[in-house]
């Protein structure tokens, strides 16, 4: 676990997975989901993180700060995930990193922050918001996109949540709901910038450099946690209209939560898993991330090299 920096009294803090050798690597930043609530980076030590540096990249998965009842987190949780990016840019040399090859990535709402941040890129409404920190005027340009089963499109994702157990977490999150924080909510979906660069709209297109960059965008076919028709598989449709390179995997038989907990065996095939629940990922065949490792790794080979 590396120090990263402290954002009002809070912590931020990373987990490191690097190659065995000493030169400079290309980066992967993970940052997990748990609907802005809940969750941990350490779950990708157990897939991913291992996984991507014997195989030649750094992997720097992070913590942000969690709404709670007495405290929404939008844009902290955001600029959290951009200090992650400047510290490991500003920190490149000393953790192998090559700076200007770095993705990122996340599962959920981790997918909606990382879309964000490559969205967002150095605009100046999510910049310098902590000057004191030792990177603050790093850049925060990505290379490529990871975005795995999150939701995009946060009002229709809250209207979905009404009759589910994540009932209330964009409210905590955001503080309030559509009408009454629209602006946040508008500012906190990813579609709001993607349908903006739309390459229909000629002049009146607003140009964006996260739509010049590579996607990989995955879902679960069964996802019932964030319904894919409504928000993968939309952003998929938008970043295309938009002009954007999109790499595509939907995963059948599979729900949420596989991409941190999954194991990675080796197998090939349609995935086959008994339990998907988040502290038992079982698989007695293949599991959903066997079944995308092939397209994520030729995905990150083309757009980070090795």
């Amino acid at each position: 676990m590396l120090f990263r920096s402290r954002h009002d009294g809070v912590s931020l803090t990373g987990d490191l997975y690097q190659p065995s050798d000493d030169r400079p690597h290309p980066a992967v930043i993970l940052i997990h989901g748990g609907s802005f609530r809940a969750g941990s980076k350490a779950d990708y030590g157990r897939t991913w993180g291992p996984y991507l540096a014997a195989r030649g990249y750094v992997v720097f998965a992070i913590d942000y700060r969690l709404s709670t009842p007495q405290r929404t987190t939008w844009p902290q949780a955001l600029v959290d995930a951009k200090a992650a990016l400047q510290y490991v840019r500003g920190h490149a040399a000393v953790l192998g990193v090559n700076p200007d090859r770095i993705a990122i990535g996340g599962d959920s709402a981790g997918a909606t922050l990382a879309s964000l941040v490559a969205l967002t890129q150095d605009w100046p409404a999510f910049a310098n918001a902590y000057p004191g920190d030792p990177y603050a005027t790093a850049s925060t340009k990505v290379q490529a996109v990871v975005a795995i089963y999150g939701a995009y499109d946060l009002p229709a994702w809250q209207r979905y949540t009404l009759n589910t157990t994540n009932k209330g977490s964009l409210e905590q999150f955001l503080g309030g709901q559509p009408d009454q924080v629209p602006g946040r909510y508008f500012e906190a979906s990813a579609l709001s910038y993607v349908r903006a660069a739309a390459t229909r709209l000629g002049p009146l297109a607003t140009p964006n450099a996260g739509v010049r960059v590579p996607w990989y965008v995955s879902w679960g076919l069964l996802d019932d946690v964030v319904p894919p028709e409504a928000q993968s598989v939309t952003l998929v449709q938008a970043l295309r209209e938009a002009g954007a390179n999109v790499t595509a995997v939907s995963v059948p038989n599979t729900g949420h939560l596989f991409f941190r907990v999954a194991p990675l065996t080796g197998k090939k095939g349609r995935p086959k898993c008994e339990d998907t629940t988040l502290a038992k990922y079982a698989c007695s065949g293949p599991s959903p991330n066997d079944y995308i490792q092939t397209s994520f790794l030729a995905f990150l080979s083309r757009a980070l090299g090795r």
